[in-house]
């Protein structure tokens, strides 16, 4: 059947109308298209049964998923005090659940915390093992491969206004000072919480552990595309937490091992470029990749110094690096209020490539060389030279606390 010449006209401006307004939704930011609602306190079911000492169970209330309500299970925790004391909100890797163990570290250090499951999960009575429950949001898919489903029905969109609530529940809280809050997250974590940080102005620092921005330059697993098309590739990039991070201004540490699988150095380095302005940068060799590694004082102190710092004015901070190294012969200066001891050199002979043996999940760099460098503490500066065949390098400076502040890598 052929349309006659007015239907076709207005047939061709009704497609042209509705193709303009499906451009239009996609043009819309993060912020623009999440539900007020996450900015409020959500209400709370006490989970008693499920408590770990003084650490409380709970469920709040989370966003709709395809019309169905939606509750989050966290862990709260608060230290006793006589004035409201400040609070971080933990996020969790992927098939990671609520740690009260994590909630309990930040306690004892006098903050009060709150970590939920993102994936739908509940904890059994021990703080153990995983379960879905009656009001389970969505799960995770991949590495947002339900990127094709309706915005507010993505994995990722429940899971950032899942923190967000979070936030707005220990915010409400009277033993919490609202204008002390910060956030950390390790792996996918780290990527949600740079995310978020991007987000949520009232947060006062972040802290991602592994997981950056950039996600698609990863030379580790998080640059696999498999076979997905251009399409679909750069529809992932909406979730890719630079396009949030790199308009804030949230003080934020960004940490990492040299040699993580999932997220390579040059991505950290790369989040770390574009917030300098406010951020900082902690480089251990060789980390371990997992959620004690990214949690544990011992291993990394900068986190609770930096979380010390910003929410609780102790002093000193951090250091940092004032001029970045270039090339293969250059100064490097700092500042720190704390004796510096020591400034290593961290070198590979190749181009930062990514290599997996059958036997291995996931693929890892080279080996990295080091190098004692020659420190000048009177003046704050590091004379740096890379050997001969050098590609790749970072600096680390190490006061006597054992804290490390780390330069960007470079790459010859």
């Amino acid at each position: 059947m052929r349309l006659r010449y007015r239907e076709y006209i207005l047939f061709v401006l009704l497609y042209a109308v509705s193709f303009l307004m499906v451009a239009q939704h996609n043009k819309k930011s993060l912020v623009e298209q999440l539900d007020p609602k996450v900015f409020q306190a959500p209400k709370v079911y006490w989970e008693s049964s499920k408590d770990q000492g003084n650490i409380k169970a709970l469920f709040y209330e989370t966003l709709e998923y395809k019309g169905k309500p939606t509750r989050a299970f966290a862990y709260l925790g608060i230290p006793k005090s006589e004035k409201p004391v400040p609070a971080m909100v933990l996020v969790h890797g992927g098939g990671g659940r609520a740690f009260y163990e994590w909630v309990k570290n930040w306690n004892d250090r006098g903050y009060a915390a709150i970590a939920m499951s993102l994936e739908g999960h509940v904890s059994d009575e021990k703080g153990e093992e995983k379960y879905l429950h009656a009001y389970s949001g969505p799960q995770r898919v991949g590495r947002f491969d339900d990127i094709e489903a309706p915005l507010k029905e993505q994995w990722m969109y429940h899971a950032v206004s899942d923190i967000l609530l979070a936030n707005s529940l220990v915010a409400a809280l009277p033993e919490v000072d609202a204008n002390r809050i910060g956030i950390t997250g390790i792996s996918w974590g780290g990527i949600l919480s740079s995310l978020v940080s991007g987000v949520d102005n009232r947060l006062k620092c972040a802290i991602p552990v592994y997981g950056a921005g950039f996600l698609y330059e990863s030379k580790g697993h998080f640059g696999d595309e498999g076979d997905n098309s251009l399409k679909v590739i750069e529809d992932k990039k909406f979730w890719d937490p630079a396009r949030q991070f790199s308009k804030g201004s949230v003080p934020t540490l960004w940490v990492n091992g040299d040699s993580d699988a999932h997220f390579s150095l040059n991505i950290t380095s790369h989040s770390f470029e574009v917030t300098k302005d406010h951020a900082f940068m902690s480089i251990h060799p060789s980390m371990k990749h997992g959620h004690p590694p990214g949690w544990k004082p011992n291993e990394v102190p900068e986190i609770y110094e930096f979380a010390d710092h910003i929410l609780k004015g102790k002093t000193p901070g951090l250091g940092s690096v004032s001029q970045q190294p270039f090339g293969r012969k250059s100064i490097v200066k700092y500042n720190s209020e704390v004796p510096v001891l020591k400034a290593t050199l961290y070198y590979q002979k190749k181009s930062l490539t990514y290599t997996k043996l059958e036997s291995e999940k996931h693929p890892h760099p080279e080996p990295w060389c080091s190098k004692s460098l020659v420190l000048k503490a009177k003046n704050q500066l590091v004379k740096v030279k890379v050997p001969k065949g050098c590609k790749a390098y970072y600096v680390n400076l190490e006061d006597e606390r054992g804290v490390i502040i780390s330069s960007q890598l470079i790459e010859l």
